[in-house]
């Protein structure tokens, strides 16, 4: 069968498979009381945890289930807190929040309980202490506002309770359990288990988080994303100082592009799209080289991983999906490079000798002083390359023979003139 054919046949079987998925997005429902997701907030609330709440209201939206956003933290940063608050706004899901026996919802934490319809909290918890850090009077007159927005909404107007709220930033005002009960900022609830029951709820389930989700917290913490930025310049700095493609720059890149998204100066789905554009690239490397090597399997491992978190990070319940088509593009086109790479590589193991063999034997100029034990440069076959001499010393702008290559250093002689 000619490529045509097979690429007509792939676009057939992509085609019914986006049918069917779509299927599935349009037939998402959007409530059943029998259902919770429980998002487990129990670490810093930072870029990972971003990614955890938007895990789990997709999931919801999938499911039909309410949520209900399990809060034992200390906090984190403002940034994340307010995507989580936005994440949950915008899913137009039931959620609540709950705080279990002896936690914590405090600082950043607080904040995304009050996002909520309604806040539980059980026996020797705590919620409040919000004061911003810094708290110069911009920071804190906007977080203020912030709580007192919230607030207006999950407490229907009730200023009493709307001050308690906003105390928790100006005053740095914690509640106790006993308290927040008396108040009626919280209802009371002995356990998960009390609370399931009173929600109705017969299928729980628990959204932790997961392996991706640590690693963008650990970019999260600003020390470790201005180092992996500084690293990835570097990098790029390092395959412009190499003969030939080395895979710094990709390295590089990857690098910074996870420390603009940690900085939260990229979203999610661009995220994903560069990580899947820079497999990509990888793979059109993989086509100009011989065989199926480590650029071609990194390149598949990293359009296939971001593929599938844009197609996951996006809801179900929105029958639109620019993410969903973009992936299922860029699919397509991989595919065809794939197929296209596979055929260029027989192409060259067939009609191409293997670098090494291409190099011994061929003669270049010297562009640097070499020595046995100084390296130099010299320039063969079109390229520059670093290169020892085997014999005596050879000056800059000497005729060279490679007589030997290991890895990407070569070991050169004087090319020897022919005599008339």
């Amino acid at each position: 069968m000619n490529i045509s054919g097979r690429f007509l046949r792939v676009l057939i079987v992509v085609f019914v498979l986006s049918a069917v998925f779509s299927s599935v997005v349009y037939t998402a429902t959007y409530s059943s009381r029998g259902k919770a997701v429980v998002i487990e907030l129990t670490s810093t609330i930072d870029g990972g945890a971003v990614e955890l709440v938007r895990r789990g209201v997709n999931e919801a939206l999938r499911d039909g289930a309410l949520v209900i956003l399990y809060i034992d933290t200390y906090g984190g940063y403002l940034s994340a807190a307010d995507s989580i608050v936005k994440l949950v706004k915008d899913s137009g899901l039931e959620v609540y929040s709950y705080v279990p026996p002896g936690g914590k919802a405090v600082s950043a934490g607080s904040l995304i309980a009050l996002s909520s319809v309604k806040i539980f909290m059980s026996p020797a918890s705590v919620i409040g202490a919000a004061e911003p850090s810094p708290s110069d009077e911009k920071t804190l007159n906007y977080v203020r506002g912030r709580f007192r927005s919230l607030a207006e909404e999950i407490f229907k107007g009730n200023e009493t309770l709307i001050k308690v709220a906003e105390s928790f930033v100006t005053e740095n005002r914690v509640l106790t359990y006993d308290e927040a009960v008396k108040l009626g900022f919280a209802e009371p609830v002995a356990n998960f288990e009390e609370l399931r029951v009173r929600l109705g709820v017969a299928e729980v389930t628990y959204v932790r988080q997961s392996l991706w989700e640590s690693f963008i917290s650990l970019f999260s913490s600003p020390v470790v994303s201005s180092l992996a930025l500084t690293v990835g310049v570097l990098l790029i700095f390092v395959e412009l100082l190499q003969a030939g493609f080395q895979g710094y720059a990709i390295a590089g890149v990857l690098l910074i592009i996870l420390s603009l998204y940690a900085m939260s100066i990229i979203p999610v789905n661009l995220l994903f799209l560069l990580v899947m554009l820079s497999g990509m690239v990888l793979l059109l490397v993989e086509i100009f080289t011989p065989g199926f090597g480590a650029f071609g399997i990194t390149g598949i491992i990293l359009m296939g991983v971001s593929a599938y978190e844009l197609i996951r990070s996006e809801p179900f319940g929105i029958p639109s999906s620019t993410p969903l088509v973009i992936a299922l593009g860029l699919s397509m086109l991989a595919g065809l490079m794939l197929y296209v790479g596979y055929e260029a590589g027989k192409v060259r193991r067939i009609k191409q000798k293997p670098l090494r063999d291409r190099l011994v034997g061929s003669e270049g100029i010297a562009k640097t002083k070499i020595t046995p034990t100084e390296s130099g440069v010299v320039h063969v076959l079109g390229e520059d390359w670093t290169a020892f001499s085997v014999g005596p010393t050879i000056e800059p702008n000497e005729k060279v023979k490679v007589v030997d290559v290991k890895g990407l250093i070569l070991y050169v002689d004087k090319a020897i003139s022919p005599s008339m």
